[in-house]
């Protein structure tokens, strides 16, 4: 069955009507946090609208966001810090080479291990909570560059891997994690350098229909 040919154009067109459609129909948006009409939240200090920006603030200290863990916890990045106490992590083979082991057990077992080792930096004070692993691109051609992160070509593979080792990483204590995984990267996202093109400054246009 052939694919309806729908513009992009009118794609965005009705995603954008969507978000206005409550003010356009006259219905009320749900309250955000500050509510003024709730007594538990009007007289929060990052409520009040007259307050300084530097008045509002809850005390939250910054938190380093970026932490690797595609096959062991690694100090790519400004989080993990190591040395001391934590001189270095479990490295396990690059993850192509371990998901042609096609043995998700270990799979899972390997992101046991890793989120020890990173819940244990975490403790530390050396690393944070939340990895970007795994990769779960689907390799299409080897002349990208960064096969060797991926669980390789086959989607099926690649899915189960991820499901394997997401666990593993998480853990199975209900709704609390051991570690956060992040799986990456984003659609589309396949362009390291070629041609004087870049990643960093590539805009990858995918139209919607085209993932479904």
């Amino acid at each position: 069955m052939a694919r309806p040919n729908i513009p992009t154009s009118l794609v965005c067109f009705l995603f954008t009507l969507s978000l206005y459609a409550p003010l356009l129909t006259g219905k009320a948006l749900v309250p955000l946090a500050c509510d003024p009409k709730d007594g538990n939240t009007k007289n929060l200090r990052f409520c009040q609208v007259n307050l300084p920006l530097k008045d509002k603030r809850l005390g939250i200290k910054g938190y380093e966001w970026w932490f690797e863990a595609l096959h062991g916890v690694s100090n790519v990045g400004p989080g993990t810090k190591f040395g001391g106490a934590f001189p270095g992590a479990t490295g396990f083979p690059r993850v192509i080479t371990t998901a042609a082991s096609f043995n998700a057990s270990l799979w899972e077992a390997i992101g046991r291990v890793v989120s020890d080792e990173g819940r244990a930096m975490y403790n530390g004070g050396v690393a944070g909570l939340n990895y970007w692993s795994p990769n779960v691109n689907i390799l299409r051609d080897p002349r990208w560059g960064r096969g060797q992160e991926t669980p390789g070509e086959d989607p099926l593979v690649v899915g189960t891997y991820a499901a394997s080792y997401v666990k593993g990483l998480q853990g199975n204590d209900g709704d609390r994690l051991k570690v956060a995984a992040c799986c990456k990267h984003f659609t589309a996202y396949e362009l390291d350098n070629w041609n004087g093109v870049d990643r960093f400054h590539f805009n990858a246009e995918v139209h919607p229909l085209c993932c479904n």
